[in-house]
């Protein structure tokens, strides 16, 4: 358990949960959530993936990793059953490609960024049908420019 590394109170409209399972805690979440997974364990990564995808009602999913990772992701979840267009859903890597930073405050602010705008589009809709954020988003005039 990480309970020592959450503050005592937290802000209202906050819940701590701390569960040594934490894919249980998967089927409690309320349709339309934004889920994020970034833990220190890779198959605990996979297991929390292949729980999200399942239920598939998610507003935003997130995966912290590269390129790479998501190709090992997505070659162990079509093995265990599922459908591309699913897995296209998934954000990995995540956050803003225009943020080329690789400090965690820069990937921090680039994956807050992406989950800004996915829930400015996607605001008062709450359907598990999210776009790709490269489909939400203009390109920006940094983009543009090069």
């Amino acid at each position: 358990s990480r309970e020592q590394e959450f503050p005592e109170s937290m802000p209202e409209g906050v819940t701590k949960i701390i569960n040594d399972e934490p894919v249980d805690e998967v089927a409690q979440l309320p349709v339309g959530t934004y889920c994020i997974v970034m833990t220190h364990n890779h198959q605990l990564d996979l297991e929390l993936t292949a729980a999200i995808l399942r239920r598939g009602d998610f507003g935003y999913f997130g995966l912290i990793g590269s390129k790479t990772k998501r190709v090992k992701f997505e070659h162990r979840l079509r093995e265990r059953g599922f459908d591309a267009s699913l897995l296209q859903r998934m954000r990995c890597p995540m956050g803003l490609t225009e943020v080329k930073g690789k400090l965690p405050i820069e990937i921090a602010v680039s994956i807050a960024a992406e989950i800004i705008a996915t829930y400015n589009v996607s605001f008062g809709q709450h359907t598990a049908n999210a776009e790709p954020i490269a489909r939400l988003l203009p390109a920006s005039r940094r983009s543009q420019s090069q």
